[in-house]
């Protein structure tokens, strides 16, 4: 079982660990598997740290590494959040809408309203209400404030409730839907609800 690390020097080593890690991975075979997740733990310490100057430099190398990577969305949680606090706002609005349709339950969660599991397809583990319950005491714990004003403004804005409701009709469909082309389409439908970003 994972124990996030409990202090400053622990959390800077763990850091250190997990980059050379990945990077001999990389080495030696020419890619990086990382089964356990380290790419995505290294979003959580350098948030729980403030450390957004290597995090900065951290994102940008895992975006090179991991362009098609479909992310975690507690990872997903913890970059918005920092690049919210670097003050990289088009990003950081980008990161938390990503984050709202990788689980629809985590922005309620952290905002204190009922969590009610929607009557859609979860394509994964990961997109249901339970997921919650995984999020680092430590990350929570460092979320103030002036970032849950942030993300209550941005998930009630007109832009992310007309992606979230797409969305879920979507899931809706995709719920009953068994033809395989039909579900391909709505797929498609569902992974282009962000380019309005692009």
């Amino acid at each position: 079982m994972f124990t996030f690390p409990d202090t400053e020097k622990k959390l800077k080593n763990r850091i250190t660990k997990y980059k050379k890690e990945l990077q001999k991975e990389k080495d030696l075979t020419g890619y990086i598997n990382d089964g356990f997740g380290k790419r995505y733990l290294l979003f959580c310490f350098y948030f729980v740290l403030g450390d957004f100057d290597n995090a900065d430099e951290y994102f940008e190398w895992y975006k090179r590494e991991f362009s098609d990577d479909i992310g975690d969305p507690i990872q997903q949680l913890c970059w918005a959040l920092s690049l919210n606090r670097m003050g990289k706002d088009k990003e950081a609005k980008y990161r938390l809408a990503e984050l709202m349709l990788s689980n629809l339950y985590i922005i309620p969660h952290l905002l204190g309203y009922e969590i009610e599991e929607y009557d859609i397809w979860h394509g994964s583990n990961l997109e249901y209400p339970e997921y919650v319950e995984y999020i680092f005491d430590e990350v929570i714990e460092n979320i103030n404030e002036s970032d849950l004003q942030w993300i209550k403004e941005l998930y009630h804005s007109p832009e992310l409730t007309h992606i979230r409701e797409q969305y879920i009709e979507i899931h809706r469909k995709l719920k009953d839907t068994r033809v395989f082309e039909e579900r391909r389409k709505l797929n498609e439908e569902a992974d282009s609800l962000l380019e309005c970003f692009e």
